[in-house]
């Protein structure tokens, strides 16, 4: 096993797979964000590494299940090219039968009685071929990888996968989590590079608690948990520091697995009683990223873009400080900067 200080030089080079860090996380934490639709999000993300002096070991991709087959073969298009700028790939991979007012609502069952079979099977054989990288070989130089996180956030109350949503057990979902990783994975070679992640929201929403919803240590690489410091952007939200976001569930994520732990998604915004607050939010990304190696957390892949409030510490609405690149000024927030090499260099 390498050392993250001698992983350091491979961390900045910018091509070849064996420069990069294991998906498992056996040589290291692994940093990254979500930073927009690919490809698109490319130039951002070179230019957030060159604001970090650094590069992100992933980069997050949202998609939902579009069964046309020109469709899959455009996400994996994409994801090549996530994978040709360095980065691997952290496939969000929503079960949205395309959008998501035309997913069913009954979702779970047909899952489970197998009426998403033949496309699982068909998503599988392509990913088996992406795998396999430009030559169509598996196990050679130029084989990739990917982080696979489907149905994320099951805990909640505001996705059709979720049983609290749906109205069945949580024993549907696990159900149907195991038949996805088993028609996908039966697709594959033996020792793919794909690991799989299993990603809650950092409270449950409902009535289903997240540790009734874990599909087991056999079809899980990795167990996470998302959440978001809102401050004071909805009427409903108030500032959390990131022990009242992320402690309590970490340790009852921790205590169902021996996986490695994961934050998949997170994000902090600026609000605060008086307006945006930039100082504050820096101040809230630093102590995110010490939570998280103080929890022995080992992936951290940020929500990069502004949405519902001012997620964004690179190039958003608000910043701490300006960053210049040529001459395109990005606001940003030193203390996300700070946090995340310290984060991925931590022993």
């Amino acid at each position: 096993m390498t050392t993250r200080r001698g992983r350091q030089g491979a961390r900045n080079a910018r091509a070849g797979a064996s420069s990069r860090p294991a998906i498992d996380g056996s040589d290291g934490r692994l940093g990254g964000a979500f930073l927009g639709t690919a490809p698109e999000s490319l130039e951002r993300a070179a230019a957030a590494e060159a604001w970090l002096s650094t590069r992100l070991d992933v980069q997050t991709v949202f998609e939902p299940w579009a069964t046309a087959p020109a469709a899959i073969d455009d996400l994996f298009d994409r994801l090549g090219t996530l994978w040709d700028a360095g980065r691997t790939p952290l496939l969000t991979w929503e079960p949205y039968t395309r959008t998501p007012a035309e997913t069913p609502d009954d979702l779970l069952d047909r899952l489970v009685r197998g009426g998403y079979d033949e496309y699982l099977s068909r998503w599988g054989r392509s990913l088996a071929a992406w795998l396999a990288g430009p030559d169509g070989e598996h196990d050679t130089d130029d084989d990739r990888g990917l982080l696979l996180r489907p149905m994320h956030e099951p805990n909640g109350d505001w996705y059709p996968w979720a049983p609290a949503a749906a109205g069945v057990p949580a024993t549907t979902y696990v159900r149907a989590w195991r038949r996805i990783h088993r028609i996908v994975t039966d697709e594959l070679p033996a020792g793919a590079a794909v690991s799989w992640v299993w990603a809650v929201n950092h409270v449950d929403v409902g009535d289903v608690r997240a540790e009734a919803l874990f599909p087991g240590d056999d079809v899980v690489d990795w167990a996470g948990v998302d959440g978001f410091n809102w401050g004071t952007s909805q009427p409903w939200s108030e500032w959390h520091s990131p022990e009242e976001v992320f402690g309590p569930m970490l340790v009852r994520i921790a205590a169902c697995t021996t996986r490695p732990l994961c934050v998949p998604e997170f994000g902090c915004g600026s609000e605060r009683m008086d307006g945006s607050d930039p100082d504050a939010k820096s101040a809230w990304l630093a102590a995110a990223f010490e939570l998280f190696g103080d929890r022995d957390v080992r992936l951290a892949s940020y929500f990069g873009t502004d949405k519902e409030t001012d997620w964004a510490v690179f190039g958003g609405e608000h910043g701490a400080n300006t960053f210049r690149i040529g001459g395109t000024p990005y606001r940003t927030y030193p203390g996300f900067r700070r946090g995340y090499l310290a984060f991925v260099d931590r022993d």
